[in-house]
């Protein structure tokens, strides 16, 4: 399978987990590839075959970086958003994300989850991915993009309407 992560190298974008894979056994992984958006001298497991630091894409190449890949990969630990997830969705791609309110409040039951701590379940989630690509399993993000908000006019309007209710409390 080939994945990608388009996120920064904050820290709570939890590359770090990564590095828990062990080398001499990332050819069990059923992963071909997996770019990340972070410099070379960034990667996390730079002894795993599989793992391809590209640097920032722009717009662009992130659209072109989506079409050639078979899911999005995400790790963080904590997001206000998730841009990735919206993108991904809106692609029609299958999305690996860990299990933490962010991620449910955008994919839904539409994605697949671990644990953003522990390695061993990031590892069942992807070969969970590959059991259901194999059976021709597709996400249908069609319910979670109607919540999506159309524009960033909708979103400023419920940021300002939360930020009002918050003062009156």
């Amino acid at each position: 399978m080939r994945l990608v992560y388009p996120a920064a190298g904050y820290p709570h974008k939890n590359h770090k987990l990564l590095a828990d894979i062990n080398p001499k056994l990332d050819s069990a992984w059923p992963i071909d590839s997996l770019k990340l958006t972070v410099p070379v001298e960034n990667n996390p497991a730079p002894d795993v075959s599989w793992i391809a630091c590209v640097g920032f894409l722009s717009a662009t190449e992130m659209i072109r970086a989506y079409g050639e890949v078979d899911a999005l990969l995400f790790l963080s630990t904590d997001e206000s958003y998730g841009f990735p997830l919206v993108e991904a969705m809106f692609m029609g791609l299958p999305i690996v994300c860990p299990d933490l309110p962010y991620a449910h409040a955008l994919c839904a039951d539409g994605a697949i989850y671990f644990d953003p701590c522990s390695i061993v379940s990031l590892r069942a989630a992807i070969e969970t991915l590959h059991i259901r690509l194999s059976a021709g399993w597709w996400p249908d993000w069609s319910v979670q993009m109607r919540e999506i908000p159309k524009d960033w006019d909708v979103v400023a309007d419920a940021m300002i309407a939360v930020a009002c209710k918050n003062l009156k409390h």
